[in-house]
């Protein structure tokens, strides 16, 4: 195992950005090509120290050191999110949306997406750029992408709009519900027949924001149904709903390692 730091631009937003890569054991003298895994908020894949907002993180580097013989073959680029709460989630939202915010909640009255600048960097420039500089299978085929809360909002809209670039796809307790009146207009047109393995999460007692628990678990079956609805098999998606489960990164730390297991389930193992 080996992280690259890369300190580079969304150019699209005029925002630097720090990405690590992860390749995997035996990398530098496989000679082999791999699937590789685009994961947003990075900060919080690999170590504590490196999470914002005083979060834990899903400690992937440690998890990796020990157990990696039992995880897929690929590439991990872990893609660091705004630090600001409020840019965040403009660059994780496809869309620009108004919303009635009541008192007790931080949350911006606002949405001024710009996550389809983000992920035209992220298409057009970055996975290039990462396709020309490490082993990677480039094929849609073997590429994923990976987010949870609005970055699983960015995930799916991605995976449904960019057929051509993402193949695989993997969303931990995404935040659709509040933006579904939006993201119906999408999940109605996208593309799913390209779509190998989707795996996606809820827990029973999340609060995010903006949304209450009622909403993410509404939002997470209604996916799971437009997913079946489009054609999508059954056995290509893992949708596991946890008990009790609350919004945060120690809950999606025991989660990682097992929804890439599945996403990539075609893979070996190193």
């Amino acid at each position: 195992m080996k992280i690259d730091v890369i300190d580079t631009k969304i150019t699209t937003l005029d925002r630097p950005v720090r990405v690590r890569v992860l390749t995997p054991n035996g990398y530098e003298n496989s000679g082999k090509s791999y699937p590789v895994l685009y994961v947003n908020d990075g900060q919080d894949v690999f170590r504590d120290d490196q999470a914002f907002w005083g979060a834990e993180s899903l400690r992937f580097e440690q998890y990796y050191k020990d157990y990696g013989k039992f995880m897929p073959e690929i590439i991990l680029v872990a893609i660091e999110s705004p630090e600001d709460h409020a840019l965040r989630t403009a660059q994780y939202s496809p869309y620009t949306k108004n919303f009635d915010v009541p008192p007790e909640k931080k949350f911006e009255p606002r949405i001024e997406g710009k996550g389809k600048e983000y992920l035209a960097w992220l298409t057009g420039e970055f996975k290039p750029w990462i396709d020309a500089h490490y082993r990677t299978k480039p094929e849609a085929e073997w590429t994923g992408i990976c987010g949870y809360s609005t970055g699983g909002l960015i995930s799916i809209y991605a995976a449904l709009t960019y057929p051509q670039v993402f193949g695989r796809l993997l969303a931990m307790s995404s935040a659709v519900c509040i933006w579904m009146d939006c993201l119906k207009e999408t999940l109605d047109a996208g593309s799913y027949d390209h779509l190998k393995y989707i795996y996606m999460d809820v827990g029973t007692n999340e609060f995010g924001r903006m949304t209450t628990k009622e909403e993410f678990l509404q939002g997470a079956n209604d996916l799971y149904q437009n997913y079946l609805d489009h054609g999508v098999p059954t056995e290509r998606i893992k949708y596991n709903i946890y008990p009790d489960a609350i919004h945060n990164q120690k809950e999606w730390r025991v989660r990682f390692p097992d929804a890439i297991r599945w996403v990539y389930q075609d893979c070996s193992c190193c």
